[in-house]
């Protein structure tokens, strides 16, 4: 299961322990499960910081380094994925393509937990603890009462949160800071959670008063992260019922499994691949499915880079320890391609390009091993992709095309080959 996964990946995957760290014991920790909390709204939130602006004003550089870390950290960043998704109860799902997600409730919660679970194994993890237990004052449960109490104090921190976000963030020319311009950058391209995100019209707003209520919309909206729906797309391509279906069809395939920091700016994280695939491979659940099937190895990958872990280089090594992963991943591909319309898998938001054989012929030699990566800087590779683009059917994120094909100061690519 994805819990025992990321649960038992997560020790190794994060750095060497700190120094010093704040003094509490783990099993005072509230458990990953405290039920369907909803957070109270923007309207609440920002009538308490009226209130009393200074109370707020004097935890935003605190806030503001916490959500660095969360956001932009190249280490934090992709660990606090693992909290959000492998932190739950036995019998419990995880947050799923929610994994992303920074300021909703119960991912607080998941990220308080993991940041302060892991604080003697990274240093940037007992600094994100440390800042968040000043702002939330404690983040022990004794008793029973003091779970009431412990959810107040989360939304404390996504009260401060929001009000840094809508009010904060400005140098001393009254311009937006750096770190404010990072944050809101990478939130936007996270998986989207109740206030997980920022579209692009809120990281260009200069937040004066039209655009502070636009963004206050913003955060109170579910924003529909489907461009183009990709169940027609996959339904139309491999036909069938699941497992039975086997005829096959090509594609083009990109997807970002977080953000970068680039320059000044956070830009996506891109991965990409093409394959053949039927229906029955893209649903097959077989422990040896990450091992056997190239598209399901290359998902694996997505997975591995979205959650901060590893896969080996070398073949000897690499296929005992995809069949590990087909043993631990309980999660299929079949809800993401066949079922709803949905273009994110484990907060990875995907683009899908149906190829003609010509495309999927040309572009297959330009695979690099291990991991059936296409290399995304390589100009050879981008002009492929922008003919495959226009001779075939695109689904999903389609606006990772005209990242793609503007520069590559724009987006980042992972080198996953030897």
């Amino acid at each position: 299961m994805l819990l025992t996964a990321v649960a038992l990946a997560s020790a190794a995957a994060l750095a060497s322990a700190a120094s010093t760290s704040p003094v509490f014991a783990i099993c005072d920790l509230p458990g990953p499960n405290i039920g369907t909390v909803t957070q109270q709204n923007i309207e609440w939130k920002l009538e308490r910081y009226e209130h009393n602006p200074a109370t707020y004003q004097e935890l935003w550089p605190d806030v503001e380094t916490l959500l660095s870390l969360l956001c932009t950290d190249p280490e934090l960043s992709y660990a606090k994925n693992r909290y959000v998704a492998g932190d739950v109860d036995e019998n419990f799902a995880g947050a799923g393509s929610r994994s992303a997600a920074v300021l909703s409730m119960n991912a607080m919660h998941h990220i308080v937990r993991g940041t302060c679970t892991d604080r003697f194994r990274s240093d940037k993890a007992r600094r994100a603890c440390h800042l968040a237990i000043k702002i939330m004052g404690s983040a022990t449960v004794k008793a029973a009462d003091d779970m009431k109490k412990y959810i107040q104090r989360i939304e404390h921190l996504l009260t401060v949160c929001t009000t840094y976000l809508i009010h904060g963030g400005k140098d001393d020319g009254g311009e937006d800071s750096l770190a404010w311009r990072q944050i809101t950058t990478a939130l936007a391209l996270f998986a989207l959670c109740a206030f997980a995100a920022f579209n692009a019209a809120v990281r260009g707003s200069r937040r004066d008063a039209p655009s502070r209520k636009a963004l206050e919309r913003h955060l109170e909206a579910s924003h529909d992260n489907v461009r183009k729906p990709i169940t027609n797309l996959f339904n139309e391509a491999c036909p069938g019922v699941n497992v039975s279906g086997t005829q096959t069809a090509c594609f083009l395939a990109i997807a970002t499994v977080g953000a970068w920091k680039k320059a000044e700016t956070m830009v996506p994280c891109f991965t990409g691949t093409v394959f053949e695939a039927s229906r029955s491979d893209l649903c097959s659940v077989h422990r040896n499915r990450f091992y056997k099937i190239p598209a399901q190895s290359w998902y694996l990958l997505v997975f591995i880079l979205h959650f901060g872990l590893w896969l080996p280089f070398v073949a000897p090594l690499l296929g005992p320890v995809r069949y590990l992963w087909g043993t631990r991943i309980a999660s299929g591909l079949a809800y993401h391609l066949f079922r709803p319309d949905s273009a994110t898998w484990f907060g990875c938001n995907f683009l899908y390009v149906r190829l003609t054989s010509d495309d999927y012929d040309a572009l297959k030699e330009h695979l690099k091993g291990p991991h059936y990566c296409l290399d995304l800087y390589d100009p050879n590779v981008l002009a492929l992709i922008q003919r495959a683009a226009q001779n075939g059917e695109a689904a999903g994120h389609v606006e990772f095309l005209e990242t793609l094909f503007s520069k590559p100061a724009n987006y980042h690519v992972k080198e996953t080959w030897a």
